[in-house]
């Protein structure tokens, strides 16, 4: 046996999953004397903070030979010391939190993130998974990029399987359409897609969008897995290597246009997640670091260049019109317009910071968001480099430089690497972009309004009820 062999099973009349691994290098190695360790992950990809998922844990023990179990100590939080003569062990799991990122287990689902609740040897990363799914009904549907048999699923290694959701459940929504070569899945647990044959072919258009810009796709397959139960209240994606997970509740929300727009706004945005961040990825995190923090400064680039590229597909694919991409871009200036904590802390630095007070909004006025301001500099890159080219070249074509050079080969990214090949591109260096909007502080008002006029825009801003800043953009009617 030349893979972990990992069974997951649901814990009767219970919201937990137990698990039992089979660590097959150790079973030669257990008359060394020496002990070995098992990792949990501390954080989890597309969220850029300690998950700490060891809280989660109800139990955590060794088999032995003659089936004994043996209670394993802790020699960290999320790590655990395993005597020499040990080579199976089984844990138990909370699964009761339902979100983009979470794992969770009901009567009529098994959704799983393995990254939340799999362990693994740090010093053997390169081992296969081989994953059976015990107690799982032979006709319920599974969704998940990971190749699968006979209720059991395969991964290459560790990265693989801690980037690979599932989720299982009787009758779940799916379609499935080809496009650039790419067999494309959707999945959907709870309530069906809104606007069902639009949905679709809105997904075939920014995909094709996406592929065309950026010559071909990292992988042969792709699954979109949408968490959409009656009663969530949620608003999230999360990326993953072939896959992503899209919730979004409650029902009144996901039938509504609002809802709609919000559905395939995310999925745009997670899909170019399969380049950038997936692929494109900083230093910092190639490859993922999971027993511990890994901060780093890009992103600015990570998330705000997906967040203000995930709208433009959308546009660009006729999901959206103008107005439509007016209105997003309307909604993302409200928060920077509200937030003086972008005044007191760069987006590079309010990067690194997430991984001290995560998502939260943390004390008021410290810091600033790298979804949104990253995007508006993401915009402002996007117009300077279309300016200085009279439309040749954006930043598109550096992100197709960045994913040739950096993304395929698996090369990490620097700061400087990627305001290198925005000069490459531009024709000239972009540094003050760099200095006062990644590096500093300064006001982007000014900088936003001139970009919109080249597009034909105009941006301006009005105070609301109760102080709140608002932007509207319009377009300009020549006469």
């Amino acid at each position: 046996m030349s893979c972990i062999s990992v069974q997951v099973s649901r814990i009767e009349n219970s919201s937990a999953l137990a698990f039992e691994a089979t660590f097959p290098h150790r079973i030669s190695k257990k008359k060394s004397g020496a002990s070995w360790e098992v990792q949990l992950p501390v954080w989890r990809p597309g969220r850029y903070e300690r998950g700490d998922f060891a809280q989660f844990i109800l139990k955590m023990v060794g088999i032995d030979v003659n089936g004994k179990e043996i209670k394993l100590e802790k020699c960290d939080l999320h790590r655990w010391t395993v005597p020499c003569d040990i080579s199976k062990i089984s844990w138990a799991f909370q699964a009761d939190i339902l979100n983009a990122g979470s794992t969770y287990v009901s009567d009529d689902l098994q959704y799983v993130n393995p990254v939340n609740c799999f362990l693994y040897d740090p010093e053997k990363v390169d081992l296969g998974y081989e994953i059976s799914l015990k107690g799982i009904p032979a006709n319920w549907d599974i969704a998940t990029a990971l190749p699968q048999s006979n209720m059991t699923l395969h991964a290459r290694d560790m990265q693989h399987v801690m980037d690979s959701p599932w989720m299982a459940s009787p009758n779940l929504y799916h379609e499935r359409f080809e496009e650039g070569g790419v067999d494309f899945h959707v999945w959907a647990y709870g309530e069906t897609p809104p606007q069902q044959q639009k949905f679709i072919e809105d997904h075939q258009s920014f995909c094709k969008a996406q592929i065309s810009s950026f010559g071909d796709f990292p992988t042969p397959h792709y699954h979109f897995l949408y968490l959409l139960p009656q009663e969530m209240n949620a608003r999230h994606g999360v990326e993953h290597e072939d896959s992503t997970v899209i919730a979004l509740g409650p029902t009144a929300k996901i039938h509504t246009q609002n809802g709609y727009d919000e559905l395939i706004g995310i999925a745009s945005h997670e899909l170019y997640h399969a380049w950038n961040v997936k692929r494109i990825r900083p230093s910092e995190w190639t490859p993922y670091n999971f027993a511990d923090t890994s901060p780093s400064q890009l992103g600015y680039v990570a998330e705000g260049v997906t967040t203000y590229m995930g709208d433009l597909f959308l546009y660009e694919a006729g999901c959206i019109d103008l107005k439509g991409w007016c209105s997003k871009m309307e909604a993302l200036l409200l928060r920077p317009l509200n937030n003086p904590g972008r005044h007191n802390m760069s987006v590079a630095e309010s990067s690194y910071d997430t991984w001290l007070d995560g998502y939260r909004s943390g004390v008021q006025g410290r810091k600033g968001s790298i979804y949104v301001e990253g995007a508006v500099l993401a915009f402002l890159v996007d117009t300077r480099i279309k300016t200085l080219t009279g439309g040749d070249s954006s930043l598109s074509t550096a992100m197709t430089i960045l994913w040739e050079r950096f993304g395929k080969p698996r090369i990490g990214i620097t700061a400087d690497a990627y305001w290198d090949v925005l000069a490459e591109v531009g024709g000239q260096r972009l540094d003050d972009l760099r200095v006062n909007y990644a590096d500093g502080t300064s006001d982007t008002w000014n900088a936003l309004t001139e970009a919109m006029l080249t597009k034909g825009l105009e941006l301006t801003k009005s105070t609301q009820e109760k102080g709140i800043i608002k932007a509207t953009i319009t377009e300009i009617k020549l006469t």
